[in-house]
């Protein structure tokens, strides 16, 4: 006969793990036999607050009650992201309990930063999440008070050295300040962070000039009116900074679009079947328009070329190898 606290553990354990959750139907026959009987960890490379944290926390709810399996976020940082993407190319098991939360910005680790060490080769894609902007951010108080991109891009030419501006090194940060820097003759101070939400909380606090960051990592400080959005690094206006210009409008040029990406993937050798299973549990949260408001709230968007894809591991690799060029093309990689 089993014991109360045999019975007690018993549920416990069934609600740990989503016994009577209402799973997707399609879902649950996908569902591998005895997988998973542990939480499966999302990894997520950089901080905690971040536009990345932040996307992982809300695929992670809506995963859940998608297919009653219990998901964790647990923040892997360090090195801007270098930890953490060492971890999932060299380190995590391939057993199916470790999907790790990426951005495009895994690319330029992997090319530049680790050369032949690991690779976007070393994992494998499994889902395409969302896309964002990369935006420019200044405070409403202070000596920039007011003040458009193109003022400080100027006052950074007039007095170098002397703006203090956040960068995530190695990142698309750092590369569009390179390429502002070159088409203005501007030179910044860089103050190095571990991710674009750290950067954001220095410039509140009167430590940096100028920041960089995705929507939602600065959201909360545009509604109590601490910063504002000055430009954007984006091919057209975005949705919800539609009176934001871009970098490209600013400057009557092309170059400037930093978007990221963000995507899922695995260690490589994770079994075909709970691969599978874990690719459709993020599908079907992304058809939950719930989840799909609190991304837009965020500021993320769905890109249709990848959200349509019938390949995304091809469909990724293609957009790495765009990237590769910028790479090649500014003298950072060789051919």
């Amino acid at each position: 006969m089993k014991t109360i606290s045999t019975v007690l553990a018993s549920l416990l354990a069934a609600l740990s793990f989503g016994a009577f959750a209402q799973t997707d139907p399609a879902l649950a026959k996908l569902k591998p036999k005895g997988f998973p009987d542990q939480p499966i960890e999302y990894t997520v490379v950089y901080p905690a607050g971040g536009g990345m944290d932040l996307t992982a926390r809300i695929l992670a709810k809506f995963v859940e009650k998608a297919s009653g399996d219990k998901v964790l976020v647990n923040n892997r940082a360090g090195g801007a992201g270098m930890v953490g993407h060492s971890y999932l190319a060299t380190q995590a098991k391939p057993d199916g309990y470790t999907v790790g939360i990426l951005a495009s910005n895994f690319w330029g680790d992997a090319i530049l930063r680790a050369p032949g060490k690991w690779s976007l080769a070393d994992v494998e894609s499994i889902a395409y999440i969302n896309s964002d902007a990369l935006a420019w951010v200044a405070g409403t108080e202070g000596p920039f008070k007011g003040k458009t991109a193109k003022e400080i891009l100027q006052a950074a030419k007039d007095k170098p050295g002397t703006v203090r501006a956040a960068v995530v090194p190695g990142s698309m940060w750092e590369y569009l300040l390179d390429q502002l820097e070159a088409q203005t003759g501007a030179k910044f101070l860089r103050v190095p962070f571990q991710g674009g939400k750290p950067g954001i909380v220095a410039l509140i606090g009167g430590n940096v000039d100028v920041a960089q960051g995705f929507y939602g990592e600065f959201e909360s400080y545009l509604q109590a009116k601490q910063l504002v959005p000055i430009a954007v690094a984006s091919a057209e206006r975005v949705f919800n900074m539609k009176d934001v210009p871009t970098f490209n409008e600013i400057f009557g040029a092309k170059q400037f679009v930093w978007n990221i990406m963000r995507f899922a993937v695995v260690p490589k050798g994770t079994p075909a079947d709970r691969k599978a299973y874990l690719s459709a549990m993020i599908q079907t949260a992304l058809q939950n328009p719930e989840m799909m408001a609190e991304f837009r709230r965020l500021g993320a968007y769905s890109d249709a070329s990848f959200a349509k894809s019938t390949n995304i591991a091809a469909d990724i690799q293609a957009a790495a190898m765009k990237e590769r060029d910028f790479y090649i093309q500014t003298g950072r990689l060789k051919p």
